[in-house]
């Protein structure tokens, strides 16, 4: 693994330069947007990003501002302020792009849906507190058997629904909108093989499924529009606790969850699911 390679969330503080709304499910919209502030940093990558077909090396969120609506559109008033967060993924020319948008005053607009905002600051050195940056090695040395928690609360900040492949007889996609520890904990551990590190395979999903449950403190459910379909998710609170004497990936176990911070989880994360904030509780041994 490359110490050099970097994963960074980035918010970005914006305001509304004529009054409007946008939709609840904008997931799409963000999404356009982002791509095109990357196509001013460079073109070719934010092509190269759009055409890929595969799990892309960013997430989404959307728009945290303006008045809601019984719909849960988004109003916003001339002057209105929002932030807007976006996650990326280990490639090494995403870090020019970042650097121009936090040193670089003039900075561009955005349109997401029907409103163009002014980008008034940018964030990503830790100072909001849904910003930062790490190098994966330093992840990778965050935790010992000597200092990981054994019990880790996770705050599913939107809508987040796990796929499970496709139905054979059905040909429809297969959902599961409940936060079952392996599920959660295999899908971050194929997304830090992605990014290069070692993969324990088979042997800690199974350890997860043994050891690790599931204590969930408040759980609400929510739909978003995907594709045209309806796709339902959760959010909510919930605390993954460690059993037994079995300690031997819990250094793993909590760097995946320092992870989550920056890939988010499940389903459709580039168009505002799967966000998730890990909170940092007293140490448990």
């Amino acid at each position: 693994m490359t110490a050099e390679l970097r994963l960074y969330a980035v918010v970005l503080r914006l305001g509304a330069l004529r009054p409007g709304a946008i939709p609840a499910d904008h997931g799409k919209q963000a999404l356009s947007a982002l791509y095109s502030l990357l196509r001013i940093g460079d073109e070719a990558l934010a092509q190269e990003l759009h055409d890929e077909n595969a799990h892309k090396p960013f997430t989404v969120s959307l728009l945290d501002g303006g008045r809601r609506d019984r719909e849960g559109a988004q109003h916003f008033g001339e002057g209105d302020t929002a932030e807007w967060r976006f996650t990326l993924l280990r490639d090494p020319a995403f870090e020019a792009l970042i650097q121009r948008y936090v040193s670089d005053r003039d900075l561009p607009h955005i349109r997401i849906g029907a409103i163009e905002f002014q980008i008034a600051d940018a964030f990503v050195s830790g100072s909001h507190p849904r910003s930062g940056y790490i190098s994966l090695e330093r992840l990778r040395q965050r935790y010992t058997d000597d200092n990981a928690p054994k019990s880790i609360m996770f705050d599913f900040q939107t809508p987040t629904v796990f796929s499970l492949g496709m139905d054979k007889m059905t040909q429809q996609r297969r959902l599961r909108a409940m936060p079952v520890p392996v599920t959660l904990f295999s899908t971050l551990r194929k997304r830090w093989v992605k990014l290069g590190g070692t993969d324990p395979g088979d042997e800690f999903d199974m350890w997860v499924e043994r050891t690790i449950e599931a204590h969930p403190l408040t759980l609400r459910w929510q739909s978003l529009t995907i594709e045209r379909g309806q796709v339902r998710g959760f959010t909510g609170q919930v605390r993954f606790v460690h059993w037994g004497e079995d300690e031997r990936w819990l250094p793993f176990f909590n760097m995946l969850a320092d992870l989550a911070f920056y890939t988010g989880v499940g389903y459709q994360t580039t168009r505002g699911m799967g966000q998730i904030c890990r909170i940092v509780e007293e140490t448990r041994r």
